[in-house]
């Protein structure tokens, strides 16, 4: 039995030692920047264990009670042009539609939001498993909506309303490819958003809501890269 345990002892050290042999030259995950490399883009709340849509946009709104703006999100897709240079772009698209009916009459209702988000990046020398970038955003969003009523036995009245928004920013950031396959990351933002005067039309009449320009620094993490 003594004999048994030592040749197991001797056979278990022996695959330890071919194993870390075979193995001591790899130096980790790699940064997979490099012409061609993909991956598609998600937010993620590591505390929930949440995947989340990136932030596309903000648009402005008007509505029968007031008006305001709303942050629009989407599907996220990078892709590298060279070795360096990687394009982002984001894709909001949202549709809903209602239709009541009731003693009183019909009522209809539908919104539509659209948005495009376009990143250009420069990706710096990688450190370790970490890839620095510097680059540029830009972003469109709209929102557009309408309501419908209509009486009994009476005539149908339309109120329509819409929406813009744009957004231009430096930005600066970095990805952590922590395993094979995924990259964690965040970046700052330096830039402006221009909020176009919300409309609300009715019988003919178009009446404005107020427009804005803001000036900032934002951040964006922890964004999610999943490659392929």
């Amino acid at each position: 039995m003594k004999k048994l345990t030592a040749i197991f002892t001797l056979v278990l050290i022996g695959a330890t030692l071919s194993f870390a042999q075979v193995n001591s030259k790899y130096e980790g995950p790699k940064p997979e920047v490099r012409a061609g490399a993909k991956s598609f883009v998600f937010l993620y709340t590591p505390f929930q264990g949440r995947f989340e849509p990136v932030t596309i946009g903000t648009t402005s709104w008007a509505s029968g009670s007031g008006y305001g703006s709303t942050d629009l999100t989407g599907a996220g897709f990078r892709y590298f042009l060279t070795n360096q240079i990687a394009l982002g772009l984001g894709f909001n698209f949202g549709n809903s539609s209602s239709n009541q009916e009731s003693t009183s009459g019909n009522s209809e209702s539908s919104s539509t939001t659209f948005g495009v988000s376009v990143d250009a990046n420069y990706h710096l020398n990688a450190l370790y498993g970490i890839s620095p970038y510097v680059g540029l955003n830009f972003n469109l969003a709209s929102y557009s909506a309408s309501e419908e009523v209509t009486p009994t036995g009476g005539t149908a009245v339309k109120d329509e309303y819409s929406g813009s928004g744009m957004g231009a920013a430096f930005q600066f950031g970095f990805d952590w490819y922590f395993t094979e396959g995924l990259s964690l990351g965040g970046k700052y933002m330096v830039g402006f958003r221009s909020l176009g005067k919300p409309e609300r039309k009715s019988g003919g009449v178009t009446v404005d809501g107020p427009s804005s320009t803001s000036l900032g620094i934002g951040s964006a993490s922890v964004i999610l890269n999943v490659h392929f």
